[in-house]
């Protein structure tokens, strides 16, 4: 055995034919969903054409020319998960919570007492989740159409009972490994239920069949726990031209780090089948990097602005990996009872992929009333179907169906704030669209938010609570059992941030 053939039997396969990311899981990645300052978050994220707070650079870049001083940043959120699902008229419900710090960095002011057209130079940094990828729901019911069998049926299409065998030099994780490698993530799938008994070969038509019986329905659980962020990093410089432009660069990088992990079993099947049980796990892990630019502007009309940013798409490099597990219950004519296990312990590392999310545009305005308050709006286009997945010759199925299947939006962001000498009130709303034509699989959303905040001086304690209601259609798997739950997320989002001037 060479060097290299040691080296990938011990640590991992490379599967080459065929990519673990679904569209949904692609169109994950380019939904930008911030979660910063409390500020931020009480005026519904409208700060595009005000500037003035760490994470509104996130937005419009030129914003941090509006600052009159220096100012740290730091934010904490607690975020609150209730998914409600319906499959086949059973109800089922998740709860989840997790405590993070979301949001932090500074910006730094240079005035110019000087001559000039220049009036101020700022440079800032931030650092802020653009998505969470924390979703637990449980789905559970009698399915009286499919089992998980059609799934691996679907998957053992084309092979034949020797490919889905372990030789005579090989064991179960060896075989496993080498399908992965030469055949992708299809064999596998196919492998672990020929080597669970869950399916047999059909000489004579040449194909696989399942043993499983469920003319009366199946009872299936199944558990999504999915966990990971996309965070994301601004580099920003800033200029106040004039006294009343101000323009903005970002140099953002990105990181994406995804674990999902799906447990599916079935129980209750017909008295008459063989196959009493079936447990099915799957674990994805993806990480990856990115980078994009941000360009912005400002105007200042007396008490009336406007801005403009444009945000660049986002070039990511992504790796995934899988492990899998399969275990069957089966009883034989003579009522003797047997446990399969097909546990490879095999981690699948996939070749890196890229993804080019769509590019999108900021519109803004603002009024303010004097030291009372403020209203802002902010207007937010972005084409889905312009998302690219390379290698091109590995996802042309993939990047049709983007292009088919999804579709622009507009989303709308509102924001206001009434300030009580040193105590300020604030509420925000947000209306999203759904990126997919078909809104049977996510439907347009909204969210409300409000907060206060209190000024010490060179301190400033700011709070905010975000509610959010998202309905959506979850497919089990991709082939096969393709039945749909429907999830209801209640989602609720409390943040505190300490600001620190000087």
């Amino acid at each position: 055995m060479t060097i290299k053939k040691k080296f990938l039997f011990f640590l991992i396969s490379f599967p080459t034919l065929i990519f673990s990311q679904s569209i949904s899981d692609i169109v994950d990645f380019s939904i930008d969903n911030p979660l910063g300052t409390a500020r931020f978050e009480s005026m519904g994220g409208a700060f595009g054409a005000l500037g003035g707070d760490l994470s509104a650079i996130n937005i419009n870049p030129a914003g941090s020319a509006v600052f009159n001083t220096n100012q740290y940043v730091l934010s904490f959120s607690y975020n609150e998960k209730k998914i409600n699902t319906i499959f086949f008229n059973s109800v089922s419900l998740k709860t989840s919570s997790k405590f993070s710090v979301n949001n932090g960095g500074g910006v730094w002011v240079f005035e110019n007492f000087g001559g000039g057209n220049i009036d101020k130079i700022s440079f800032g940094i931030n650092a802020q989740t653009n998505n969470s990828f924390y979703n637990d729901f449980h789905i559970k019911g009698l399915n009286n159409l499919n089992s998980i069998d059609k799934f691996f049926l679907n998957n053992a299409t084309g092979f034949s009972e020797s490919d889905l065998s372990v030789n005579q030099n090989e064991t179960v994780s060896s075989a496993y490994r080498n399908l992965g490698e030469y055949f992708g993530f299809s064999a596998q799938q196919a492998f672990l239920a020929y080597q669970g008994y869950l399916l047999n070969y059909d000489d004579i038509n040449n194909e696989f069949y399942s043993i499983a019986k469920y003319d009366n329905g199946v009872y299936q659980d199944h558990v999504n726990e999915t966990k990971g962020y996309n965070s994301k990093y601004n580099l920003n410089l800033a200029i106040q031209f004039k006294e009343d432009y101000f323009f903005g660069l970002n140099i953002n990088t990105h990181e994406i780090f995804l674990e999902n992990f799906i447990r599916h079993k079935e129980t209750d099947f017909d008295s008459d089948s063989a196959v009493k049980s079936i447990l099915y796990e799957n674990r994805l892990t993806t990480s990856g990097e990115g980078f994009s630019i941000q360009l912005g502007a400002l105007r200042k009309f007396n008490n009336f602005r406007i801005g403009i940013s444009y945000q660049s798409p986002t070039w990511y490099k992504l790796w995934d990996e899988t492990m899998q597990y399969f275990e069957t219950e089966t009883i034989d004519i003579n009522g003797t009872n047997y446990i399969d296990i097909v546990d490879p312990r095999i981690s699948n590392l996939y070749p890196m992929y890229k993804i080019k999310t769509p590019s999108s545009i900021t519109l803004s305005s603002a009024v303010i009333i004097g030291k009372i308050g403020l209203f802002s709006v902010d207007i937010v286009s972005k084409d889905y179907s312009k998302i690219k997945a390379k290698p091109k010759e590995d996802f042309v199925n993939t990047n049709m169906l983007i292009g088919s299947n999804l579709k622009s939006t507009m989303d709308i962001r509102l924001g206001s704030e009434i300030r009580l000498n040193k105590f300020s009130l604030r509420a925000g709303f947000n209306s999203n669209q759904s990126p997919y034509k078909n809104q049977d699989l996510i439907k347009d959303s909204s969210s409300y938010s409000y907060g206060f905040g209190y000024d010490f001086g060179s301190t400033i304690i700011n709070f905010s609570h975000k509610i959010s209601e998202i309905d959506r259609n979850y497919q089990l798997f991709d082939s096969g059992l393709v039945d749909k739950a429907n999830l209801t997320t209640d989602q609720s989002i409390y943040a505190l941030s300490i600001v620190f001037n000087f």
